[in-house]
C-alpha cells in the first residue's frame, strides 16, 4: 500500500445541488425559521397575538429501523469490589421500530410517535397528535424532508379532514 501512494485521508466529500429549485426552497425554509424567531420578545417570551392565530412550527424527522433488543440473561448488580452494573453482551433481536419526532419551535415541546412501520398512515397519526395538542384556532406548520410518506396523496388529503 505504501508503494501505491494511496492517501484516503485526502478524499473530501461534497454535496452536489441537483434540485434546480433548491435556492427558492431553502429561502422559504429560512423564512419560516425567521418568522418563528419573530414570535419571541427580547426576553425570550412568546408574543401572543390578539388579532391573528398563534402559529406553531413543528420541525420533524424520523429514524426508521431501530432495533428492539432483549437481553439473554439478568444484569449483575454492583458489588463492593466492582461498583458497576454488569450486562452480558449477548442479546436477542425482537423486531425493528420507527421513531417519528417533532419539536414545536414555539413551545419547545417534543412530540414522539413510535410505530412498527414507516408509512403515510403513521405520519398522518403523527400530525393528528399535533392537532390534538394545540388550542383550537391555532395554526400548525410542519417542516419535514422529502420522504415519500410526507408527500403521498394520503398525506396531502389528510389536512382536509381536520382543517
Amino acid at each position: 500500500l505504501v508503494q501505491q501512494d494511496i492517501k484516503p485521508f485526502k478524499i473530501k466529500d461534497y454535496c452536489e445541488k441537483r434540485d434546480p429549485d433548491f435556492d427558492a426552497k431553502i429561502h422559504n425554509v429560512l423564512l419560516v425559521y425567521k418568522q418563528v424567531e419573530m414570535q419571541f420578545d427580547e426576553a425570550g417570551e412568546i408574543i401572543i397575538p390578539t388579532d391573528k392565530p398563534v402559529i406553531h412550527t413543528v420541525s420533524c424527522d424520523e429514524k426508521p429501523g431501530i432495533q428492539v433488543l432483549s437481553t439473554t440473561s439478568e444484569e449483575l448488580r454492583p458489588t463492593d469490589k466492582n461498583g458497576v452494573v454488569m450486562r452480558d453482551a449477548e442479546y436477542k433481536r425482537l423486531s425493528t421500530l420507527s421513531l417519528l419526532a417533532g419539536i414545536d419551535l414555539l413551545t419547545g415541546i417534543a412530540i414522539p410517535l413510535v410505530s412498527e412501520s414507516h408509512k403515510s398512515s403513521n405520519f398522518i397519526n403523527f400530525l393528528k397528535k399535533f392537532d390534538a395538542m394545540d388550542p383550537e384556532g391555532d395554526e400548525i406548520r410542519v417542516i419535514c424532508d422529502n420522504h415519500s410518506a410526507h408527500k403521498s396523496k394520503e398525506t396531502q388529503n389528510a389536512p382536509a379532514a381536520c382543517p
